[in-house]
Parts: structure tokens; sequence; C-alpha cells
């Protein structure tokens, strides 16, 4: 009769093994993964800057119209500030919304020239 399998059963190991602690932290909260949409994760600590002046603000409105992807849409830019902020409102040739983006998000504004996937670069 073998009784090596029915050992377990009767007598269960209950032997728990110490576990070294290791002194890293869980970098959960500082991770560049992206969801499955490709949206990031919002990180509360986000970077503080001081509002745009009207020259700077000029500036990235125009980088925005001269992307090769406005022209061809036939998309325009405009200035919309309210109680909130200022925000630069993309629109269609109809005139319907398609991108309202905060001043703080033109800070990020690519500085290259590749015309591929730069106005739709963050989630909406």
């Amino acid at each position: 009769m073998n009784i090596k399998g029915m050992i377990s059963n009767i007598l269960p190991n209950n032997e728990v093994r110490n576990v070294e602690r290791i002194g890293q932290a869980i970098k959960s909260d500082q991770t560049n993964d992206r969801d499955a949409n490709g949206q990031e994760t919002y990180s509360g600590n986000q970077e503080q800057r001081e509002p745009m002046t009207e020259e700077q603000l000029e500036k990235a409105m125009e980088h925005l119209r001269s992307l090769p992807a406005m022209k061809e849409h036939k998309w325009t830019v405009e200035l919309d500030a309210d109680e909130k902020g200022r925000f630069v409102v993309v629109k269609d040739n109809l005139g319907a919304v398609i991108r309202r983006i905060p001043e703080l998000e033109l800070w990020t504004l690519p500085s290259d020239n590749s015309p591929r996937g730069q106005l739709l670069k963050r989630s909406a």
C-alpha cells in the first residue's frame, strides 16, 4: 500500500516560509503605461506652470493652424476664455467643436514639424 499520497491529506504541511523584505517601493502611481484605448492615466502631480502670455498663446495657435491636418480638413482654431480659464477650440468647417484644448496643454505642443498624430495626441 502506498501511503505517500495519503499523508499529505492527513497531515498538511503548516510550515510558512519567511519572506525577506525588499526595500523598494511599489511604483504603481509612477507608471508610463497606457490603457488599451491609448489613454494615459491621470497623474495628480503635474507641473504647475504660469499662464501663457498673449504672445505665447498666439504662437501656439499659429502652430496648430500650420499643421497639415488642420489645412487639409479646413479646421479653424479659436480662443475661448471663460471663468475656468482660456481654451483653444478646434472647429471643423461646419462649426462643430472637435477639440477644446486647455491652456496648460498648449505648453506640451510638440516643437518638431512631424505631420503625424500631433493634434489628437492626448485623449479628449
